[in-house]
């Protein structure tokens, strides 16, 4: 191969790759995301597990987040279902029957299946 026909191969593979990202047609973005969980004490003095959940696509999404949490060996599993526009963010709050301040353990995990 000569070196003009390397360069002219080089050059399209260059103009070309870039661009592959700009031909999607949107339906395999990613959806619904969990950008961030924690937990806090509530207003009534119970636990509260927030959790963030973004939609960084352009098109609407929605989606099951399960929040599994264990709080002093106890399990508990709570479930929301989330729609959010094009780009939004929104905070989930989850509040349990389970005093604050009695927690001695607490560990939690979610899970986000889009529909």
């Amino acid at each position: 191969m000569n070196r003009r026909t390397l360069l002219r191969r080089t050059a399209a593979a260059g103009v070309a790759l870039p661009l592959a990202g700009c031909l999607r047609t949107g339906d395999d973005e990613a959806g619904l995301t969990v950008a961030d969980s924690s937990y806090e004490e509530g207003e009534s003095g119970n636990v509260v597990v927030v959790v963030t959940v973004s939609n960084p696509s352009g098109r609407e999404a929605s989606g099951t987040l399960y929040v599994n949490t264990e709080f002093d060996d106890e399990a508990y599993t709570r479930v929301r279902e989330v729609t959010l526009g094009p780009n939004e963010t929104t905070v989930v709050e989850v509040e349990y029957d389970v005093a604050y301040d009695d927690v001695t353990s607490a560990n939690w995990n979610t899970d986000l299946v889009e529909d």
